[in-house]
């Protein structure tokens, strides 16, 4: 029967619609957005020293609700979680010939902010479960070199953080979360970018809370926190104006800075976070009942102590149980309607790094097992545990790789 054949093979499609869009723009963004157009003042940023070195009014309030939310002393404000990335870099003090430890198994920027500097990423493998950065490999791959270590919240959940910030503490070395996928997640009770010396945040037009483009940066540290400011905000040109930032002349600024606009629609969605993460938890726990029932498949684990809020549902792949690659089962979940992938290309890959550091032994892929078993062979990830999407979804999404697993001597012939 067609409606029993897969529709890679022709049949009808169990999501024969597009999947509604993710969107957490409600009439409250609305009303916040049409406040600043109605004032004029979409950017309150001039880069000379004052008031205005900081920003306006919806940018500061921005950051006081940050720090309010996640308990942290300092918060700035930037165009992007890559501006923000390159700025804590910077803060930190990564120049020319240093080296920045981070995974290979991230978003291009967790490496590419290291290059910007001038240093050079270093990548280590990760865990088998949790796809983090392994803190043994990350003790043995220190040098006197090493200024930063760049932890990645994979997915929704922490990198072994703890561990990291005694590792780095013990070596001087800067620890700096990059959360871009897991915003009020938690460690132990403590929420995922505050336990390095730096966290990053994105407002990507993707992310849980989103302003179609943003980060934020937050820490403890006022030296920290001063230096990112000004590297926000052409704090060449301020410095020599004013006693304020006296020790930090080897700063460069760039115009990282985040408008009024963007800050102001942020503001009542970060109020909201806990809900949005909520309903994730809610959708990502009936998946990983139902997709514990295949044998093919193994839902995420969890970290100990620690919270998840599912920015991407990831699922192992055993090929040899139905004897299908992992990328053909991909291609014929997608074909059923349902968003799924391999995640992104190893770092190592990209050509940007074999040019520029083609001749180290840190870019062969077989020093990186794990890495090299997730991208070629079971990783599958989905962005489908998110408002407004439902457990009717999730369960017509059982049902796919349900028909998928029943046709699979099929798929085997393709």
């Amino acid at each position: 029967m067609k409606k029993n054949k897969i529709a890679l093979l022709g049949g009808h499609p169990i999501q024969d619609k597009p999947l509604k869009p993710y969107n957490t723009i409600s009439s409250l963004e609305i009303k916040k957005a049409n406040d600043v157009l109605n004032s004029g003042q979409l950017s309150g940023y001039i880069a000379a020293p004052g008031e205005n070195f900081l920003g306006g009014k919806w940018t500061k309030k921005l950051e006081e609700d940050f720090c309010r939310k996640f308990e942290v002393k300092y918060s700035i404000t930037v165009n992007s979680a890559t501006s923000a990335l390159h700025a804590a870099l910077i803060a930190a003090g990564v120049g020319e010939d240093d080296e920045v430890i981070t995974s290979p198994y991230t978003m291009a920027a967790s490496a590419t902010t290291a290059v910007m500097c001038g240093a050079k990423p270093i990548f280590v493998d990760i865990e088998h479960d949790y796809f983090c950065l392994d803190v043994e490999k990350v003790k043995k791959a220190i040098s006197s070199k090493t200024k930063v270590i760049m932890a990645v919240n994979i997915f929704g959940q922490a990198a072994n953080l703890k561990k990291l910030r005694k590792v780095a503490d013990e070596k001087n070395i800067i620890l700096i979360e990059d959360n871009a996928q897991a915003p009020g997640a938690k460690f132990d009770n403590i929420f995922t970018g505050t336990i390095g010396h730096m966290g990053i945040f994105s407002l990507n037009r993707h992310k849980t809370i989103q302003t179609g483009e943003g980060g934020v940066i937050v820490t403890n540290s006022q030296c920290l926190a001063n230096r990112c400011r000004l590297v926000r905000n052409h704090g060449e040109a301020v410095i020599p104006e004013t006693n304020e930032f006296n020790g930090h002349e080897d700063i460069i600024g760039y115009n990282y800075r985040l408008t009024e606009l963007q800050s102001a629609i942020a503001i009542p969605q970060l109020k909201r976070l806990d809900k949005l993460n909520e309903r994730r938890q809610e959708l990502a726990s009936f998946l990983f009942e139902e997709i514990s029932k295949f044998n093919f498949l193994e839902p995420p684990k969890i970290r100990n102590k620690c919270t998840h809020v599912y920015y991407l549902f990831p699922m192992k792949y055993d090929s040899s149980v139905l004897k299908v690659s992992r990328d053909k089962f991909v291609e014929a979940i997608n074909a059923e309607g349902f968003p799924v992938a391999n995640y992104v290309r190893p770092l190592m890959e990209i050509p940007l790094f074999k040019r520029k550091f083609g001749n180290t032994e840190n870019l062969n892929l077989q020093n990186y097992p794990i890495t090299k078993n997730l991208w070629e062979d079971s990783m599958i990830i989905t962005s489908i545990c998110r408002p407004p999407l439902n457990i009717s979804d999730m369960k017509n999404f059982i049902k796919a790789l349900d028909k998928i697993a029943n046709s699979a001597n099929l798929l085997r012939n393709l």
